[in-house]
C-alpha cells in the first residue's frame, strides 16, 4: 500500500500542515523555528514576487501551502497523487477546519481540531488527484508553480522538471524546494539527479535552463513530528526561478 494512503501519514502531515506551535513541537527548547513550513514556503518568496492571477501548488499534500497561495493569487491549484491526502484538503476547504490525530506514544493519542486562518480565501481555491508527471491539460498554465518536498519523491525528476518548465507561464515563476532525500522506494538510483559533487541544485538547473533563470536560493529547515519525543528536523533547499519572456 502506498504510504501516502495510509492514516499514521494522513495524521502526520496534517499535524505537519494545520498544527499549532505545541501541537507539532510541545518542548521549550529546540528547533521551534523549523515549524510551519508548509506556509514558509510561500511567504518566504511570495511578498518579492507580488500579486498574481494563477499559481499551481504541485504535490500538494494535504493542503496549507495551497490556501496559503490565495493571499497572493486569484486562482490556485492543489495537485497531488494521494486521494486521502486531496479529500482532507477538500475537507478543509469546505469546512475551515480539520480533525487530527496527533501520536503520543505507542497506539496512543490525542484528538484536536484545529482551524484554517479564516482571513484566508478558501473559495480560490481547487484541488484534484493527478500526477505531478502528467498533469491534466484543461488546468492551463500558472504564472507561479510551488513544488515543495516533491522532487526526490517522484520517478523521474528530469520529467517533473520538464512538465514545470511547461506549466510555467513567460515571466512567471517556479518555487522549488527539497532536502533531496533520494530513496530507490521513490526513484530508481540512475534518475537521482545527485552528481558526485553532490551539487543537486547545478543538476537542476541544466534541466531548467535556459528557459528558467535562477533568481535565489534560500535553506529551509522542517520539522516533522512522529511522536511525541521522535522527529524528523531537515533542511530543505529551496530555489527561485523565473521563466524568461
Amino acid at each position: 500500500m502506498n504510504i501516502y494512503e495510509t492514516d499514521l501519514l494522513l495524521n502526520q502531515y496534517l499535524l505537519f500542515h494545520y498544527g499549532t506551535a505545541y501541537d507539532q513541537y510541545p518542548y521549550s527548547f529546540g528547533p521551534s523555528d523549523a515549524l510551519f513550513y508548509p506556509s514558509r514556503c510561500v511567504t518566504e518568496f511570495l511578498p518579492a514576487i507580488g500579486q498574481i492571477s494563477r499559481a499551481l501548488d504541485l504535490g500538494c499534500a494535504v493542503g496549507r501551502s495551497t490556501f496559503e497561495l490565495a493571499r497572493w493569487a486569484d486562482e490556485v491549484v492543489g495537485i497531488d497523487l494521494s486521494s486521502r491526502f486531496i479529500s482532507a484538503a477538500q475537507a478543509v476547504q469546505e469546512a475551515g477546519q480539520i480533525e487530527i490525530k496527533i501520536l503520543e506514544e505507542g497506539e496512543r493519542s490525542t484528538t484536536v481540531t484545529r482551524k484554517l486562518d479564516p482571513q484566508l480565501d478558501r473559495s480560490k481555491c481547487r484541488f484534484l488527484v493527478a500526477d505531478a508527471l502528467r498533469t491534466p491539460d484543461h488546468i492551463g498554465t500558472f504564472d507561479l508553480v510551488l513544488a515543495a518536498n516533491l522532487i526526490d519523491r517522484v520517478p523521474s525528476p528530469a520529467n517533473l522538471l520538464r512538465e514545470i518548465k511547461r506549466l510555467v507561464r513567460a515571466d512567471g515563476h517556479v518555487i522549488l524546494a527539497s532536502p533531496y532525500t533520494w530513496l530507490e522506494e521513490f526513484t530508481p538510483r540512475e534518475n537521482w539527479l545527485a552528481d558526485s559533487t553532490g551539487n543537486t541544485l547545478s543538476r537542476i538547473q541544466k534541466c531548467l535552463e535556459p528557459e528558467l533563470v535562477l533568481v535565489t536560493t534560500k535553506d529551509l529547515p522542517f520539522l516533522i513530528r512522529e511522536h511525541a519525543r521522535k522527529f524528523q528536523w531537515s533542511v530543505a533547499q529551496a530555489s527561485v526561478w523565473k521563466k524568461a519572456r
